[in-house]
């Protein structure tokens, strides 16, 4: 009769993946909502969390992950402050091609 083999971890040398960092999930989620209208308010900090959270992975020698979360943050941020930035260029563009038609043509003669 065999002897069976003593109960415990179903794998021999499994080891459970090292938790998320959290200015990754930071970073994820600030980039997200940044999408949603909130460019500014919300894609900076992304990006500044995603870079910080990048390098605490980087130091933790293995004992967080996240990696790719704090990438994705931080590019859904710059993407989302890059379109606020053109949409903010481009209302002020039309703002004053508004007030220069208006002077111009003002009076009624154009």
């Amino acid at each position: 009769m065999s002897q069976q083999p003593p109960l415990g971890s179903p794998y021999p040398g499994f080891r459970p993946p090292p938790p998320a960092n959290g200015h990754a999930i930071a970073a994820l989620v600030l980039g997200i909502v940044s999408l949603t209208g909130c460019s500014f308010v919300t894609g900076i900090p992304a990006m500044v969390l995603g870079r910080m959270a990048k390098r605490e992975i980087a130091e933790s020698d293995g004992a967080s992950s996240g990696q790719d979360l704090a990438s994705i943050g931080f590019w859904l941020g710059l993407v989302a402050t890059v379109i606020g930035l053109l949409a903010l260029v481009g209302v002020l563009l039309i703002s004053v091609l508004g007030i220069y038609v208006f002077d111009t043509c003002g009076d009624g003669r154009c």
